[in-house]
C-alpha cells in the first residue's frame, strides 16, 4: 500500500470520528427555549360593580368644656357661689350595628400585582345609647345626660394594592371616609341652680334635649382577600378602621324652674367629640371586560 494511499484512509477517518463526536455533544446541549412562569390562573384587570354589607362596632369619646358652662350659668345667677364644681370632663360612649351597601372599583393587573381605586358607599345603623360623660365627673352637680350617637350612612375612597396567588387577590387598602350621622343629649334636670332668692327646693324642674347632624371627614386602611369563583364573579371578606378625628359636639338646653329666681337658664354644653370604629365587610362583586380584562 502506498504512502499516499494511507494518507487519504488516514484523513477519511479522522473526518468521520469528528462528524460521530459533534453529533453526540449535540445531543448533550440543553434546549435554549425561554422558560416562562405559569400565568396566573385570574386576570383581574377590569371594572367591577359590587354589594356588601357587615357589622361595625367602635367609640366616641368626649371631652366637656365645663369652665365654659360655669361661666355661662354664673352670669345668669344672682348669687354666683351657688354654682357646683363639677368633676372630670371625659367621657365615651360605645356604637356597634350593621351597615349594607355597593362598590365600584377598577383594577389594573401587572404579572402578579394588581392595583385599583375603589369608591363605596353605605346605610348604616351602627349607633350607641348611654352616657355621653362618666357619670362620676358630674354627680357632684347632680347631673346626667342620656345620650345617643347614631352612623346613618358613611363611605369611602381608597386605593388597593394586592397580589394575585392562583384565584384569589391578596390586597391591602387606605384612603379617605365620609360619615353622616346624629347626636342627641337629653339632661336631667338638676340640683335648685337659684340664688337663693326663692327657696321652694319642690318646684319642678324642666331642661330641654339637644340634637344636631353632622358630616365629618376622615381616613380609613383596610385589608381583605378576594376570591374568583370565575372569571368575572368573586366574593370577598375585609377589615376597615376608620377615623373621623376630633370634632365640636357643641349643645344648647333651657333649664327651667318656675317658683324660682331666675325662672330659667341657658345652659351651653360647650364639648368636642372624638370617633373611631372599626368594620368588617363580606360581600360580592361583578367585573366587566374592560381595560383589556379576558
Amino acid at each position: 500500500m502506498t504512502a499516499l494511499s494511507l494518507y487519504w484512509r488516514f484523513c477519511l477517518a479522522l473526518v468521520l470520528a469528528l462528524a460521530v463526536t459533534s453529533i453526540a455533544a449535540a445531543g448533550d446541549v440543553p434546549s435554549q427555549r425561554p422558560i416562562y412562569a405559569p400565568s396566573p390562573a385570574v386576570n383581574w384587570t377590569g371594572i367591577y360593580l359590587g354589594l356588601g354589607g357587615g357589622t361595625g362596632w367602635g367609640n366616641n369619646a368626649y371631652t366637656w368644656n365645663q369652665d365654659a358652662t360655669l361661666a355661662a350659668v354664673a352670669s345668669q345667677m344672682p348669687n354666683p357661689g351657688t354654682v357646683p364644681t363639677l368633676g372630670s370632663p371625659q367621657g365615651s360612649l360605645p356604637i356597634s350595628g350593621g351597615y349594607f351597601g355597593g362598590q365600584l372599583g377598577g383594577n389594573w393587573q401587572i404579572e402578579r400585582a394588581v392595583l385599583g381605586i375603589q369608591a363605596d358607599a353605605h346605610w348604616a345603623d351602627i349607633e350607641g345609647h348611654g352616657s355621653c360623660f362618666d357619670a362620676g365627673a358630674v354627680a357632684t352637680a347632680g347631673l346626667s345626660f342620656a345620650c345617643n350617637d347614631k352612623v346613618s350612612s358613611f363611605g369611602t375612597v381608597t386605593g388597593r394594592v394586592g397580589a394575585a396567588v392562583d384565584h384569589a387577590l391578596i390586597y391591602a387598602k387606605g384612603g379617605w371616609a365620609w360619615e353622616f350621622g346624629q347626636h342627641s343629649l337629653n339632661p336631667t334636670a338638676p340640683f335648685n341652680v337659684s340664688g337663693g332668692n326663692n327657696n321652694n327646693n319642690n318646684s319642678p324642674q324642666s331642661i330641654t334635649a339637644d340634637s344636631h347632624s353632622q358630616f365629618r371627614n376622615g381616613w380609613t386602611f383596610g385589608a381583605g382577600v378576594e376570591y374568583a369563583v370565575t372569571q368575572n364573579w368573586s366574593a370577598f371578606v375585609e377589615y376597615n378602621y376608620l377615623d373621623f378625628g376630633t370634632k365640636n359636639a357643641n349643645s344648647t338646653h333651657l333649664l327651667s324652674q318656675p317658683n324660682n329666681v331666675p325662672a330659667s337658664f341657658v345652659i351651653p354644653i360647650v364639648a368636642t367629640s372624638t370617633e373611631r370604629f372599626n368594620i368588617v365587610k363580606a360581600g360580592v362583586n361583578y367585573r366587566f371586560n374592560y381595560w383589556g380584562g379576558p
